[in-house]
């Protein structure tokens, strides 16, 4: 089955409630019979493997709920999570083969499938499947588990935190194809958006004020897209309205909302001991520390590993020192800063002021300008998603695999 390509605009635009790939003619009658009774276009049925599938769903967004004909494949719990790398959390699958089998059925849910039915297809046990997988009904399955959250915090102002995380999120959405979100804590003067090219919105505020109001409506009201992949949530708030902290609670909801449709939640903390930044931490299995080489920066590098590893001490750590050679007669040697916080440094980037501020002046992620920076920033984001799919194939860099398309 060929598949034709589409627009970066198209893919965006695109997602289906539903989506079958079958590979005979019975079961495509019927799941046809089922997705007419439902007023589903024509195309959601369509002829191809679970391989098909894989192909497809490189391209586009993933259906809420997507069946897959298993019948041909070799190794069906292998293909279910290859197809489970490239769908959408909260995707739920329904697979479809022709073996009997209990032990392959539970293996199948193990791997992350709702439901396995099994040839030849009933149309009132498909509907009654279907039913199922109703949004609104609990306990469903939703392909795998919920997504990855991580908070970034300056150890000093201007130290970069921001611009690491905004670069980071673009990378991995671009590199590793996986949707981003990233969540500007600093209600007022965020620069998340900024940095991407993008608007920021207002609103975010309300939702940590009065945590009930956090649904799919107000989501899709204060996120900005920055790609197809990446989004951003606040940043800009009226600077007349004061805001005091917000509720632990409405954290907890507002991350594992987007946790539930994105594969990671990014967080640009500010520096600040709020019940936001508090309970933002807690929920991150990591945090990446970003400070200078100064000895306040050394100082409060220190202050805020104790915090975190209080607050969350089964969180990773990760050091990034930011600006390297901004003024260094003054700056600490890297060894002793390592000896004075009581850890080693993850990652170093140079002092780039000319390549940083013009991306950030344009609204262009730095990968595109291939600094020395952006190849630090790459491996961050390695770190912080794994291995890119190019990575892992083909041995390329994440930015080869941004850069040559």
């Amino acid at each position: 089955m060929e598949v034709t390509p589409l627009s970066p605009e198209d893919a965006a635009a695109q997602k289906d409630p539903f989506l079958a790939f079958v590979t005979d003619d019975q079961t495509e009658r019927v799941i046809r019979e089922i997705a007419e009774s439902l007023l589903l276009p024509e195309d959601t049925v369509r002829r191809g493997s679970i391989e098909d599938a894989h192909n497809y769903l490189q391209q586009v967004r993933s259906p809420s709920l997507l069946l897959v004909d298993v019948d041909q494949s070799s190794d069906p719990l292998d293909e279910i999570v290859k197809l489970a790398d490239v769908c959408e959390l909260g995707t739920k699958l329904i697979a479809i083969g022709a073996e009997n089998d209990v032990t392959l059925f539970r293996d199948l849910l193990t791997m992350g499938a709702t439901d396995y039915l099994v040839k030849p297809l009933d149309k009132e046990n498909l509907l009654r499947s279907v039913s199922a997988m109703d949004d609104r009904g609990a306990g469903l399955s939703s392909m795998g588990r919920l997504g990855k959250s991580v908070s970034f915090i300056s150890t000093r102002g201007g130290a970069g935190a921001t611009t690491i995380a905004a670069n980071c999120g673009w990378v991995i959405s671009q590199a590793a194809k996986r949707r981003v979100n990233l969540i500007d804590m600093d209600l007022h003067f965020g620069n998340l958006a900024l940095i991407l090219g993008a608007e920021a919105t207002e609103g975010l505020a309300d939702g940590l004020r009065q945590p009930d109001r956090i649904d799919q409506l107000f989501l899709e009201r204060v996120m900005t897209p920055c790609g197809d992949r990446l989004f951003v949530v606040g940043g800009e708030e009226s600077l007349s309205e004061a805001f005091h902290g917000g509720d632990r609670g409405a954290v907890d909801i507002l991350v594992n909302e987007l946790r539930s449709k994105f594969h990671f939640v990014l967080m640009d903390l500010p520096r600040s001991s709020s019940d936001v930044v508090y309970r933002a931490v807690q929920l991150s299995s990591t945090t990446v520390l970003v400070s200078d080489l100064s000895l306040a920066g050394m100082r409060d590098t220190v202050r805020l590993i104790k915090f975190i590893q209080e607050n969350s001490p089964g969180g990773q750590i990760v050091l990034v020192v930011n600006k390297i050679g901004e003024n260094p007669k003054a700056e600490i040697p890297i060894a002793e800063f390592e000896k004075g916080v009581g850890q080693s440094v993850d990652f170093q980037i140079a002092f780039e002021p000319n390549t940083i501020m013009r991306a950030a002046n344009l609204g262009q992620p730095l990968a595109e300008v291939r600094s020395d920076a952006a190849k630090v920033i790459e491996q961050l984001a390695e770190k912080i998603a794994g291995p890119s799919p190019a990575t892992q194939s083909k041995k390329k860099s994440f930015l080869q695999s941004i850069l040559k398309g």
